[in-house]
C-alpha cells in the first residue's frame, strides 16, 4: 500500500513543518518550549497511527487496523543501543590473531588503503586488550564488556560484514540511521512509526534517549507527526534523565490547545500540528511516571548499576529505555553519548584507556537491560541493536607533524565492523560473516546497511519494498532500491 505525501509542506532540519513556496516556517509564533511543555520535544513530534500501516493521504489522520503488517511479526519493538564514535571491532569482537603476532610491523600490500582516511595508514597495532573464550560456544572475545559476554553470548546474533564506505562520523551516522549519507530523510524509527504505529495513545511511539547535542534524526519527507521525540540529560551532575520543562501549567496549555482548534479547524495540516500538541498536553500525565526510577525497586537499580559512578548515567538510560518499551513506545534510540574517557568512542589516541572507560560505563548496563527484558517476558519479542555507525582499523592512526602522532589509536572504519541483536526473533549464539585476516575488510556474508534495515523492518513483520511513501514525483522506502532479508539470522 503506497502512502501519498502532501507535497507543498516538508519539514526543516528540526522537524517543523515549513511552506516550500514561502519557505517560512508556519508553526504559530509561540517559542517551541513555552507553547509545548515540553521543551525537549519539537511541534509535532509524536503523533502516529495506533497500529496498522496505513495513513491518510498526508499522514495527519491515523486509520487503525487499515492494514495489518505484512506477515506475522517476531518482534513487536525495537530498543537500539548506540555506541557514538567508532567501537572497535578488533578489540571487542573480531578476534584477529594476526594482529598480536605482526604488532609494529606494515600492513602487507594485499590490504589496499580505502579511498579516504583521516590519516597516514600506519603500523599494524595488536589488541591491548585480554582475550578468551566465551559461553558454550567458545567465541572468542576481548574482555571489555565481562557481564556480556558471559551472561549473553550464547543467546547474542552477531553481524561480523557490516559495511558502508562513509568515513567521517556525520555521514556514517547518517547512513546507519536513514540509509543514506548526506540527505535529509527519515530514519530507521521514523520508518517504523510511519508503518506499525503506536501502542500506547499517550506516548509517542518514538523515543530518543539522550541524542548527540539534545537532537534527534529530523522525519525528512514524512510528516512531522512520525518524527522522534528526545529526552534530555539532566543538566548538571546525577539526577534523572528529563523532558526539559515538562512542568507548563495544564490550565494554560489547555487554554492554548482551544484556541488553535477555534482558529484553524478547517486545515488539515494545522490539525495534524495540533494532534502533536494533543498527544504531548496527554504525556504530561503519563510520562512523569514512566520517567520517575524511584517506581522501581533497589535490587532493579543496583541490577543496572544506578548510583555507582561509572553506571549511573547510562544505567538510568537503559532503564529508562526498559520503561518506555514496555509501555507501549515502539523504538527507542538508547545512545552512549558522553564520556569522561575521551572522545565518545573515537579514540584516535588513546585507545586502550578510553575504550575501557567506556565500556566500564555501559556493560552493566547493557547487561541489565537484557537481563530484565528476559525476566518480564519481553526480549522474545523485543529487538535490541547494539553497536556504532562504523569500527576501527587494524594500524594505528599516524597524524601529520601539526596533530602529533598516535601510537595507540585507530583510525575510523566502514569497510568492515561488527554489530550484534538479541531477541525479537533473531538466532541465538549465531555469528553471521566476516572480516579479512585483519579486520579491515569485510569479505564474507557482507552486510549493507540497506540489508541491515531490511532485516530489521522483516522481523517487525514490514516487507521492505512495500513500505513506500510517495514524494517530489517518486515512492521512498528506507532501503532506497537496495537491500535484502538477511535469513540467516532469524530464528
Amino acid at each position: 500500500m503506497k502512502h501519498q505525501a502532501q507535497e507543498k509542506t516538508g519539514t526543516t532540519a528540526a522537524g517543523n513543518r515549513t511552506d516550500q513556496k514561502t519557505g517560512e516556517d508556519s508553526l504559530l509564533p509561540w517559542s517551541r518550549r513555552g507553547f509545548m511543555g515540553l521543551g525537549g520535544l519539537a511541534l509535532g513530534n509524536v503523533l502516529a497511527p495506533q497500529s496498522g500501516l496505513a495513513t491518510t493521504g498526508n499522514g495527519t489522520s491515523p486509520r487503525p487496523g487499515t492494514l495489518e503488517p505484512h506477515f506475522p511479526a517476531r518482534a513487536k519493538r525495537m530498543i537500539f543501543i548506540l555506541l557514538d564514535g567508532g567501537l572497535s571491532q578488533v578489540d571487542s569482537y573480531d578476534y584477529k590473531p594476526r594482529l598480536q603476532k605482526e604488532h609494529g610491523k606494515p600492513l602487507p600490500s594485499s590490504i589496499k588503503a580505502p579511498r579516504f582516511t583521516f590519516a597516514q595508514r600506519g603500523h599494524i597495532i595488536g589488541s591491548p586488550f585480554q582475550w578468551k573464550q566465551w559461553g558454550e560456544s567458545g567465541w572468542w572475545a576481548s574482555d571489555l564488556f565481562p557481564q556480556v559476554n558471559a551472561g549473553w553470548m550464547d543467546k547474542l546474533c552477531f553481524l561480523h560484514s557490516l559495511h558502508h564506505e562513509n568515513e567521517d562520523h556525520i555521514t556514517a551516522m547518517s547512513m546507519l540511521n536513514t540509509g543514506v549519507p548526506r540527505e535529509v530523510r527519515p530514519a530507521l524509527g521514523n520508518w517504523l512509526l510511519y508503518g506499525l504505529g503506536s501502542d500506547n495513545s499517550d506516548l509517542p511511539g518514538y523515543v530518543d534517549l539522550t541524542p548527540k547535542d539534545g537532537k534527534t534524526f529530523p522525519t525528512g519527507f514524512l510528516p512531522s507527526s512520525f518524527a522522534g521525540a528526545p529526552i534530555l540529560k539532566p543538566a548538571g551532575k546525577g539526577g534523572n534523565l528529563k523532558w526539559d520543562n515538562l512542568t507548563a501549567g495544564f490550565d494554560a496549555q489547555r487554554e492554548h490547545l482551544d484556541f488553535i482548534r477555534s482558529v484553524n479547524e478547517e486545515h488539515d495540516p494545522l490539525l495534524s500540528e495540533l494532534r502533536n500538541r494533543e498527544l504531548a498536553f496527554r504525556m504530561q500525565g503519563v510520562a512523569p511516571d514512566i520517567m520517575d526510577l524511584k517506581r522501581e525497586s533497589q535490587s532493579t537499580r543496583d541490577l543496572y548499576g544506578i548510583g555507582a559512578d561509572h553506571t549511573d548515567e547510562f544505567g538510568r538510560t537503559l532503564l529508562l529505555a526498559r520503561r518506555f518499551s514496555e509501555a507501549g513506545v515502539r523504538f527507542v534510540s538508547a545512545t552512549h553519548s558522553t564520556s569522561r574517557y575521551g572522545n565518545l568512542w573515537d579514540q584516535h589516541a588513546g585507545l586502550e584507556k578510553g575504550h575501557r572507560g567506556n565500556a566500564n560505563a555501559v556493560d552493566q548496563p547493557i547487561a541489565a537491560l537484557l537481563r530484565d527484558l528476559e525476566s518480564r517476558g519481553m526480549l522474545e519479542d523485543t529487538l535490541v541493536l547494539c553497536g556504532s555507525e562504523f569500527g576501527r582499523t587494524p594500524s594505528r592512526e599516524l597524524f601529520d607533524g601539526q596533530m602529533g602522532r598516535s601510537d595507540d589509536g585507530r583510525d575510523h572504519n566502514p569497510h568492515g565492523f561488527t554489530m550484534w541483536m538479541c531477541g525479537g526473533g533473531t538466532r541465538q549464539g549465531y555469528h553471521h560473516g566476516a572480516t579479512d585476516d585483519y579486520g579491515y575488510y569485510a569479505v564474507q556474508d557482507r552486510v549493507s546497511i540497506h540489508d541491515l534495515h531490511a532485516t530489521i523492518l522483516h522481523l517487525l513483520g514490514i516487507d521492505h519494498e512495500r513500505l513506500t511513501f510517495h514524494h517530489s514525483g517518486r515512492d521512498y522506502r528506507l532501503t532506497d532500491v537496495f537491500g535484502k532479508v538477511v535469513k540467516d539470522v532469524i530464528a
